[in-house]
């Protein structure tokens, strides 16, 4: 097995040699490690370091978002390299995480990708405290994996390792999305029938900070409404495609409070009333979007 890992970065990368040097340190090493410098208006460099350790750099002339950054750097690996990892430059692989990978992989030859688990910390590395789901360990069916899938997305996207020939049965990483890319791809790849690996002991710190693709609530929201209505197909019924939708619009209601649009977030909250009744948190918040001393207060707390 070859190990090829993407890195896609854009901009002031305050946690990106922390991200290299995670990589680097994993044993076994991956055999070359890409990262993708998604048109920074000033070129990211290296640490000498990490150039010395074989890390190559990939430039894009003009910034096209997480998908774009990686089919970039997958055209820069050799096509002998038979695996692709994520890792984002603001996350940490832990050690041993690569090593469970490939065990998993060697186990069970026919899955098309595999993913890990995640710890939530801050800016500072610390915990936040914050439990995403944690599917059950070992090999999921593609058809069963993208019924919960389309529900909720627990895969943290620095956890994945991809088959490339699976990769390339569905379109690589293009997606018609900026944000919630990687999950738009996890759908992909269930659809066209890629089961997957569940490797508990592949385990990424996850970072949540201001500067985050993910702190951007209504884009987030946005993406998500896409995503579901693309890969409907897979959802498990009309209930659950109704309480997902409810749910993003609610989270694009929040979203669009908190860039300071009331009109289009009550918009949103109507659109939510009419998938199902508001909760009491729901409606006095939408309430508040209409009263001028309160609305420039609603959805002013930190995003996560």
């Amino acid at each position: 097995m070859t190990v090829g890992v993407l890195l896609p970065v854009h901009g002031f990368a305050p946690f990106l040699a922390e991200a290299i040097d995670a990589v680097l340190a994993q044993d076994p090493a991956p055999d070359v490690v890409v990262v993708v410098d998604d048109g920074s208006p000033v070129p990211v460099a290296l640490h000498p370091d990490h150039l010395a350790a074989g890390v190559r750099r990939v430039r894009r002339a003009t910034a096209g978002g997480p998908a774009a950054a990686r089919d970039t750097g997958l055209r820069a690996l050799d096509p002998a390299v038979t695996f692709v990892a994520l890792c984002d430059a603001d996350d940490t692989w832990e050690p041993g995480a690569l090593a469970a990978h490939l065990r998993a992989h060697a186990a069970s030859p026919g899955a098309g990708w595999s993913f890990g688990r995640s710890r939530v910390v801050g800016v500072d590395g610390r915990p936040t405290g914050e439990r995403w789901d944690e599917p059950a360990p070992g090999r999921h069916d593609a058809a069963a994996l993208g019924r919960a899938l389309h529900a909720a997305n627990p895969v943290p996207t620095s956890s994945v390792v991809l088959r490339r020939e699976a990769l390339a049965a569905v379109g690589g990483f293009a997606a018609p999305v900026r944000v919630a890319e990687d999950w738009e791809l996890w759908l992909r790849l269930c659809a066209a029938g890629h089961d997957a690996l569940c490797v508990p002991d592949a385990v990424v710190r996850y970072r949540r900070h201001p500067g985050g693709l993910t702190a951007d609530v209504a884009a987030l929201a946005r993406a998500q409404l896409e995503v579901r209505e693309r890969h409907v197909a897979l959802a498990a019924g009309p209930d659950t495609v109704a309480r997902a939708r409810a749910a993003d619009l609610a989270a694009l209601a929040d979203g669009l409070a908190r860039a300071g649009d009331p009109r289009a977030a009550r918009a949103a909250w109507a659109r939510v009333a009419r998938e199902r009744p508001l909760t009491a948190r729901e409606r006095a918040r939408r309430l508040a979007l209409a009263l001028p001393g309160v609305r420039a207060r609603v959805g002013r707390g930190p995003a996560y």
